[in-house]
């Protein structure tokens, strides 16, 4: 559930609980299938410093009092008065000063303290930092040693699987050589046959050219009736000639492909085609010594088969030497080597992690000094303030209850100013709320959908004993219809407030059991980070601790959004920067 408008609502989010499957022996080998998790898309954004604000509303009466008198916070000796009875005063008037000497010094010893402190916050951040990069280089050592331990090992693994590959490829090659004998002996058997086929039809064959050398003589003649003054009539001529029917009349060139593929069935398409089909069979007889000559090579390779057999047989007995050797060697790198490897990594991990929580104590623990001492600076500036009294309303001054280098007691009324046609609002607040309000503070007077602007004239500091509240008086700035007196107002004014604070969007922040947390945009994927929370506005909320100014912080809201959860990061948002997920698929796998 978001946290939106300044106010927190809390969800219980059902967890689903995850069932991991152990493994007994640690291997290489048998690798995890991946599970495939869809991106969403993203907007991050830095945490930044700003101010903020929150406002509360209480409830006060109106009143027309025209005496109002001029209190000094601040006990000390008056060193300046600026107006006497008599006189006319406007709001804002510097009417008399304290000594603040003594303000001064603890406003000197205040900033000491802070720039102090945030230089020793500054170390301790950069010791924090260094302890971080620290943590990344020694991950990306581990993440190298199970890199190169599992390449090692994967390594071994292909050394049993090439010497199971070898033993196959002996065994195969085994049985090639015998095939390899049986075959040669079988084409010397079918060149002797085919020798004496050839001798057969040797005969045939030189019946078979001449008959072919008939077609290509007349497919010429055909051919040539094409450059005749009367193509018809010499085709029929050589039709008649050759009793030829079924041809083209009037294309020559039709008629003779067409003849010579009819005369051919179909062996020949062209001339240069036939041409071949004659050459062949002129050529039994060379035929006939060439298989002669390959029948003797075969003889040969006979002799060399028998030979590559008898290698063949040694090959497969080395080949399940070596498959054997291989096999004991990643056995033995598995069962030893390997489980040192992943301890000692695990044992840098967590080194190096203990490094960063000392850290980040450390870090918290100057930022809470940085906090009081700002605090000092706070309450220091005060004091300086309220050494410098100036006219709650305009007015004439009607008393005045002291003198220069006299005591101004704090509290005492040091003049009485007669206020012009003036309206007040007089309300209570707690302590808390009385220690935030400055005498010239504007406050938001609400009656009846109409809005008025007031400033406070008077802060006392002093408790009523009847409702243990402090009172505050206001004045109604002109510009406005007058209110009636005796009626009940809402008035609004801000209640706290915090200068340059670490921010992050109020809708970044997540609740589960009264934990905040956000999501760090972290190598791509999306972190779960706890944070302790300060005051919010509506846009945007403190963060005390868990963030710094250089984090990533998931802006979008996801309903599926999930720790470890990959992400991209939109356009136009910040660029990511991201290490390779294979050093974070190498060491996953190790470790399991």
């Amino acid at each position: 559930m978001r946290r939106s408008n300044g106010v927190k609502y809390m969800i219980i989010l059902s967890a689903a609980a995850v069932l991991f499957t152990g493994c007994n022996d640690i291997s290489f080998k048998e690798k995890k299938e991946d599970q495939e998790t869809k991106k969403i898309s993203v907007s991050v954004e830095n945490p930044v410093r700003s101010d903020i604000e929150i406002t509360g509303d209480f409830i006060g009466n109106v009143s027309a009092d025209s005496t109002v008198n001029v209190l000094a916070k601040l006990s000390g000796d008056v060193t300046n008065t600026y107006f006497e009875v008599g006189d006319h005063v406007n709001a804002g008037d510097l009417m008399f000063t304290i000594d603040d000497t003594s303000a001064q010094i603890s406003m000197k010893q205040a900033k000491a303290a802070l720039d102090s402190s945030r230089a020793s916050l500054g170390s301790a951040q950069a010791g924090l930092e260094a302890a971080r990069v620290s943590n990344l280089y020694t991950a990306a050592q581990v993440t190298q040693q199970w890199g190169t331990a599992g390449t090692n090992e994967m390594q071994l693994a292909n050394a049993v699987n090439s010497a199971k590959y070898g033993l196959m490829n002996a065994t195969e090659n085994n049985d090639a050589a015998g095939i390899q004998l049986d075959s040669v002996r079988d084409q010397i058997s079918d060149i002797d046959d085919q020798i004496d086929e050839l001798e057969k039809n040797k005969y045939n064959m030189a019946n078979y050219a001449k008959a072919l050398s008939q077609i290509k003589n007349i497919y010429t003649e055909i051919s040539e009736c094409a450059g005749t003054a009367n193509p018809p009539a010499a085709l029929a001529l050589v039709y008649n000639k050759y009793q030829i029917s079924g041809l083209s009349p009037n294309n020559a060139e039709a008629a003779a492909k067409t003849y010579l593929q009819m005369s051919t069935s179909g062996g020949a398409s062209t001339v240069q085609e036939l041409d071949s089909m004659i050459s062949g069979a002129n050529s039994a007889s060379s035929g006939i010594d060439q298989l002669e000559d390959a029948r003797d090579q075969l003889l040969v390779t006979k002799a060399q088969a028998e030979v590559a057999k008898t290698a063949a047989s040694t090959g497969v007995y080395q080949a399940q030497e070596a498959e054997a050797l291989a096999q004991r060697m990643l056995d033995d790198y598995r069962n030893y080597t390997l489980a040192t490897i992943i301890t000692g990594g695990n044992a840098q991990l967590a080194g190096s992690t203990s490094q960063i929580a000392t850290a980040e104590a450390g870090v918290k623990q100057v930022q809470a000094g940085v906090a009081q001492a700002e605090t000092g600076v706070e309450a220091a500036q005060l004091q300086l303030d309220y050494a410098n009294v100036k006219a709650p309303v305009s007015g004439v001054v009607t008393s005045k209850n002291i003198t220069v280098n006299n005591m101004a007691a704090a509290g005492s009324p040091a003049y009485v100013i007669m206020a012009d046609d003036t309206q007040y609002v007089e309300f209570y607040v707690s302590e808390a709320v009385m220690d935030r309000l400055m005498t010239g503070q504007e406050i938001t007077v609400t009656r009846n959908g109409s809005t008025f602007k007031a400033k406070i004239t008077e802060n006392a500091g002093v408790a009523d004993a009847s409702n243990g509240l402090f009172f505050i008086k206001a004045q109604i700035l002109p510009g406005a219809d007058r209110l009636i007196n005796g009626t009940k107002v809402k008035i609004t004014l801000a209640t706290d407030s915090r200068s340059s604070v670490l921010t992050v969007p109020v809708d970044s922040v997540y609740y589960l059991n009264e934990q905040a947390y956000v999501y760090r945009c972290l190598n791509g994927k999306a972190v779960k980070t706890d944070v302790v929370t300060g005051i919010s506005d509506s846009d945007k909320i403190e963060i005390t601790e868990g963030l710094s100014e250089q984090d990533k912080v998931i802006t979008t809201w996801a309903s599926q959004l999930r720790d470890g959860m990959e992400v991209e990061v939109e356009r136009g948002t910040l660029s990511m920067q991201t290490s390779s997920p294979d050093e974070i698929e190498v060491l996953n796998e190790i470790a399991d």
